[in-house]
Protein backbone atom coordinates (compact mmCIF):
# COMPACT_ATOMS: atom_id res chain seq x y z
CA UNK A 1 0.00 0.00 0.00
CA UNK A 2 2.77 2.10 -1.05
CA UNK A 3 1.25 4.23 -3.45
CA UNK A 4 -2.14 5.09 -1.49
CA UNK A 5 -2.48 8.71 -0.34
CA UNK A 6 -4.12 9.78 2.73
CA UNK A 7 -6.09 12.52 2.78
CA UNK A 8 -3.79 13.94 5.38
CA UNK A 9 -0.94 13.31 2.63
CA UNK A 10 -3.40 15.13 -0.11
CA UNK A 11 -4.47 18.57 2.08
CA UNK A 12 -0.66 18.50 2.87
CA UNK A 13 0.67 19.07 -0.81
CA UNK A 14 -2.41 20.95 -1.72
CA UNK A 15 -1.03 23.83 0.72
CA UNK A 16 -4.19 22.62 2.62
CA UNK A 17 -4.11 22.74 6.95
CA UNK A 18 -5.19 20.65 10.16
CA UNK A 19 -8.16 22.05 11.31
CA UNK A 20 -7.47 24.12 14.64
CA UNK A 21 -6.78 27.90 15.81
CA UNK A 22 -3.74 29.84 15.78
CA UNK A 23 -2.43 31.48 18.41
CA UNK A 24 -3.40 34.89 17.06
CA UNK A 25 -7.05 33.86 17.10
CA UNK A 26 -6.94 32.30 20.98
CA UNK A 27 -5.23 35.92 22.00
CA UNK A 28 -8.15 37.42 19.97
CA UNK A 29 -10.43 35.79 22.05
CA UNK A 30 -9.21 36.08 25.24
CA UNK A 31 -8.54 39.75 24.80
CA UNK A 32 -12.57 39.93 23.91
CA UNK A 33 -13.10 38.25 26.73
CA UNK A 34 -11.10 40.41 29.11
CA UNK A 35 -12.76 43.49 27.37
CA UNK A 36 -16.15 41.69 27.85
CA UNK A 37 -15.76 41.07 31.72
CA UNK A 38 -13.97 44.71 32.31
CA UNK A 39 -17.38 46.36 31.66
CA UNK A 40 -19.66 43.77 32.86
CA UNK A 41 -17.55 43.67 36.64
CA UNK A 42 -17.93 47.14 37.49
CA UNK A 43 -21.43 47.57 35.78
CA UNK A 44 -22.97 44.43 38.64
CA UNK A 45 -21.10 45.64 41.59
CA UNK A 46 -23.02 49.20 41.59
CA UNK A 47 -26.48 47.35 40.40
CA UNK A 48 -25.48 45.20 44.01
CA UNK A 49 -24.84 48.90 45.73
CA UNK A 50 -28.16 49.72 44.25
CA UNK A 51 -30.34 46.67 45.33
CA UNK A 52 -29.19 47.51 49.25
CA UNK A 53 -30.35 51.15 49.09
CA UNK A 54 -33.68 50.08 47.10
CA UNK A 55 -34.49 47.81 49.84
CA UNK A 56 -33.44 49.67 52.38
CA UNK A 57 -36.16 52.31 51.46
CA UNK A 58 -38.83 49.55 50.69
CA UNK A 59 -38.27 48.18 54.11
CA UNK A 60 -38.29 51.87 55.60
CA UNK A 61 -41.47 52.63 54.25
CA UNK A 62 -43.09 49.57 55.32
CA UNK A 63 -42.06 49.81 58.54
CA UNK A 64 -43.56 53.44 58.53
CA UNK A 65 -47.22 51.75 57.53
CA UNK A 66 -46.42 49.11 60.33
CA UNK A 67 -46.36 51.77 62.96
CA UNK A 68 -49.25 53.93 61.38
CA UNK A 69 -51.25 50.57 61.42
CA UNK A 70 -50.34 49.91 65.09
CA UNK A 71 -51.37 53.68 66.23
CA UNK A 72 -54.62 52.88 64.79
CA UNK A 73 -55.15 49.32 66.66
CA UNK A 74 -53.99 49.94 69.70
CA UNK A 75 -55.56 53.46 70.06
CA UNK A 76 -52.29 55.05 71.00
CA UNK A 77 -49.39 57.15 69.78
CA UNK A 78 -46.51 55.61 68.00
CA UNK A 79 -43.03 57.07 66.93
CA UNK A 80 -40.61 56.10 64.94
CA UNK A 81 -37.04 57.54 66.00
CA UNK A 82 -33.81 57.70 62.93
CA UNK A 83 -30.34 57.62 64.71
CA UNK A 84 -28.87 59.21 61.53
CA UNK A 85 -25.37 59.31 63.05
CA UNK A 86 -25.46 55.49 64.04
CA UNK A 87 -27.45 55.07 60.93
CA UNK A 88 -30.23 52.85 62.43
CA UNK A 89 -34.29 53.34 63.46
CA UNK A 90 -36.88 51.62 65.51
CA UNK A 91 -39.84 52.35 67.19
CA UNK A 92 -40.97 50.38 70.91
CA UNK A 93 -43.29 47.39 70.41
CA UNK A 94 -43.43 47.79 66.52
CA UNK A 95 -40.15 47.74 64.83
CA UNK A 96 -37.15 45.86 66.04
CA UNK A 97 -33.40 48.32 65.72
CA UNK A 98 -32.33 48.32 62.21
CA UNK A 99 -29.60 49.68 60.28
CA UNK A 100 -29.09 50.50 57.29
CA UNK A 101 -26.34 48.58 54.93
CA UNK A 102 -22.97 50.02 54.48
CA UNK A 103 -22.69 52.65 51.72
CA UNK A 104 -26.72 53.82 52.18
CA UNK A 105 -27.15 57.23 53.93
CA UNK A 106 -30.07 58.45 54.92
CA UNK A 107 -31.31 62.42 55.65
CA UNK A 108 -34.63 63.13 57.75
CA UNK A 109 -36.27 66.43 57.46
CA UNK A 110 -39.10 66.47 60.57
CA UNK A 111 -40.38 69.76 62.50
CA UNK A 112 -38.52 71.09 65.06
CA UNK A 113 -40.73 69.51 67.72
CA UNK A 114 -39.68 65.57 66.23
CA UNK A 115 -36.15 66.10 66.58
CA UNK A 116 -34.23 64.12 69.47
CA UNK A 117 -31.06 65.11 70.44
CA UNK A 118 -28.20 65.53 68.26
CA UNK A 119 -28.41 63.54 64.72
CA UNK A 120 -31.62 61.91 65.52
CA UNK A 121 -35.85 62.40 64.81
CA UNK A 122 -38.95 60.45 64.70
CA UNK A 123 -42.02 60.70 63.21
CA UNK A 124 -45.20 60.60 65.54
CA UNK A 125 -48.54 58.31 64.05
CA UNK A 126 -51.30 59.30 66.55
CA UNK A 127 -54.30 57.18 66.71
CA UNK A 128 -57.05 59.18 64.15
CA UNK A 129 -54.46 58.03 61.64
CA UNK A 130 -52.74 61.66 61.32
CA UNK A 131 -49.10 61.96 61.81
CA UNK A 132 -46.80 64.66 62.83
CA UNK A 133 -45.06 64.33 58.95
CA UNK A 134 -42.06 63.48 57.95
CA UNK A 135 -39.64 63.01 54.69
CA UNK A 136 -36.70 60.91 54.69
CA UNK A 137 -34.05 60.67 51.67
CA UNK A 138 -32.74 57.39 51.47
CA UNK A 139 -29.24 57.17 48.95
CA UNK A 140 -26.21 55.85 47.75
CA UNK A 141 -24.07 57.43 45.15
CA UNK A 142 -26.29 56.15 42.38
CA UNK A 143 -29.85 55.68 43.37
CA UNK A 144 -32.13 57.60 45.49
CA UNK A 145 -35.56 57.19 47.16
CA UNK A 146 -37.84 60.06 48.87
CA UNK A 147 -40.26 59.06 51.40
CA UNK A 148 -43.09 60.94 52.74
CA UNK A 149 -45.14 60.51 55.35
CA UNK A 150 -48.05 63.13 55.10
CA UNK A 151 -49.13 64.90 58.36
CA UNK A 152 -52.87 65.46 57.56
CA UNK A 153 -54.00 61.81 56.97
CA UNK A 154 -50.70 59.94 57.85
CA UNK A 155 -49.94 58.06 54.48
CA UNK A 156 -47.09 56.74 53.34
CA UNK A 157 -45.18 57.55 50.01
CA UNK A 158 -42.18 56.37 48.21
CA UNK A 159 -40.86 57.70 44.98
CA UNK A 160 -37.87 56.23 43.89
CA UNK A 161 -35.20 57.22 40.97
CA UNK A 162 -31.68 57.79 40.02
Amino acid sequence: MRGATTRLDRQRRAGGREGGFTLLELVVVIALLALAAAVVIPALSGTRSGIASRGAAYVLAADLRDVRAAARAANVARALTVDVSRRRYWAEGVVASRSLPPGVAIDVTVPRSERVGRGAARVRFFPDGSASGARFVVRDGRWRAAISVDWLKGDVRLKAGP
